[in-house]
């Protein structure tokens, strides 16, 4: 054979390899566009919670053989055990370059406003009303300003601000039931735990953003030993209650919940993944935006495939929540921009000197 011949196949082996490489890098490229990221985590986010929102509701408002769901505490701990082992796999599967040198107590600060806001937002529901309950959790992003401000230093500007507002309000007011607020299920209690709910809210995305500065650990890493000290902390309430041995029997008698306490874990595992995704490589308060607005999507895909009618108010909030979202993605689109274009100028002015 001559050295032609060997040249000639060698290239055309290595041709498709090559042609493999460029195409893997161009994913990977494609996949580091932040507007890319933003559509993967919502569309990841809001199909996750979706569904978790369903078996949430039926949980806690569909009897199981006549008996209600009420253990909080043990489903807690179950979905924290689900986020970590699914955060374990991957961390197994991939392992990481770069050691989580975070300080366990860092994790375990974290893991307690994290798992405060999930307990008090379920145990809310025993108390309060629906529709206050909407209204109140739909101001979750105004403390996760108000925290980035105090915890992390951060500023936001008055269009910032004003996007927040507009958008929250728009949710709040299309998703409040007139008929449904006068039937007087609101309680002190729940309006209490709805508050520290949304306190625990706004100290989780600062602190997450804090750790992410000081070790920089990848997002699974996060993910793994803040559900780790949450079902740590869970495990001794759930044992100091008697949730865990309640809810397991409970589970034992009712087949049918424990089907749906599976897939409720699992969809709360896999949208952990996108959630803290989305802290990692974008910011808390894209996060909140996106999972609050997940509630205000719900509502349109309700109002598309059920037919429902929409009166003057809920038109003049869905006007609201999507002038809120384009003037937001407008903003953040001519803060880049200008960025850039700064990096530009000082990049040339550093080059002719």
């Amino acid at each position: 054979m001559s050295v032609g011949e060997t040249e000639n196949r060698t290239s055309a082996s290595q041709g498709p390899t090559e042609n493999s490489g460029g195409k893997s890098n161009l994913v990977t490229r494609w996949l580091r566009i932040p507007e890319v990221q933003v559509v993967i985590s919502a569309v990841s986010i809001y199909t996750c919670y979706l569904y978790y929102g369903f078996l949430h509701e039926k949980m806690f408002k569909v009897e199981y053989g006549g008996e209600k769901f009420s253990y909080t505490i043990f489903l807690v701990f179950m979905q924290c055990v689900f986020n970590m082992v699914a955060a374990g796999i991957v961390l197994k599967i991939f392992p990481q370059e770069k050691r989580d040198t975070t300080p366990h107590s860092s994790y375990a600060l974290v893991s307690l406003s994290y798992l405060g806001a999930m307990v008090c937002s379920f145990s809310a529901l025993h108390y309060i009303s629906y529709p206050m309950q909407v209204l109140v959790k739909s101001c979750k992003m105004i403390p996760v300003m108000v925290m980035g401000v105090f915890v992390s230093k951060r500023r936001y500007s008055w269009k910032e601000t004003m996007c927040v507002l507009m958008i929250t309000a728009g949710v709040a007011i299309f998703s409040y039931k007139p008929k449904a607020a006068q039937t007087g299920e609101t309680s002190l209690i729940g309006i209490l735990l709805l508050a520290a709910s949304l306190i625990c809210d706004g100290f989780t995305g600062p602190f997450q953003e804090r750790i992410v500065a000081a070790s920089n650990p990848t997002s699974h890493q996060m993910m793994f030993w803040q559900n780790f000290w949450a079902a740590v902390w869970l495990f001794a309430a759930s044992a100091g209650s008697g949730q865990g041995v309640t809810g397991t029997l409970f589970f034992y008698r009712h087949p049918e919940a424990l089907k749906d306490g599976f897939f409720f874990c699992l969809a709360s595992a896999v949208g952990q993944n996108f959630i803290f995704y989305t802290v990692r490589n974008l910011s808390a308060l894209t996060c909140t935006t996106i999972t609050t607005t997940r509630k205000f999507f719900t509502l349109l895909v309700s109002l598309v495939f059920f037919k429902h009618s929409l009166n003057m108010r809920q038109v003049s909030a869905v006007v609201l929540v999507f002038t809120g979202i384009i003037w937001e993605t407008v903003h953040k689109h001519q803060k880049k921009q200008a960025k850039l274009a700064a990096e530009k100028a000082r990049a040339k002015a550093e080059k002719t000197e």
